[in-house]
């Protein structure tokens, strides 16, 4: 077995937590300057395989949670977690916020 595949194989075996653990501490490395080009280079490229996985991982993890609901008579009720797709655009000074649908206040 190849190194390269050895390390693909290691890194799609951790956690989340502990791959990012080890994206920290190569970001930490990386940053302070200290080791030499050769090896500053494979930091980077697992790296960038690290922050793959933990990409993943988060993915596969938002597609799993359910947000729970509470509807006007108290029922609490349980449905897939909707994600906007793109990042709510900033209200102007003049325009007021939408009232929330009490229907999907989560609590």
């Amino acid at each position: 077995m190849t190194a390269e595949l050895q390390q693909s194989d290691d890194i799609t075996s951790l956690s989340y937590e502990a791959a990012l653990g080890q994206l920290d501490a190569l970001i930490d490395k990386l940053e302070r300057g200290s080791i030499p080009l050769e090896e500053a280079i494979a930091a980077y490229e697992r790296g960038a395989k690290l922050a793959q996985h933990c990409a993943a991982l988060l993915d596969r993890t938002e597609r799993r949670v359910n947000q729970l609901v509470v509807g006007a008579d108290g029922a609490i009720t349980e449905r897939p977690l909707e994600v906007d797709a793109a990042p709510p655009a900033e209200a102007s000074p003049r325009t007021r916020p939408a009232r929330p649908d009490l229907d999907d206040i989560p609590f």
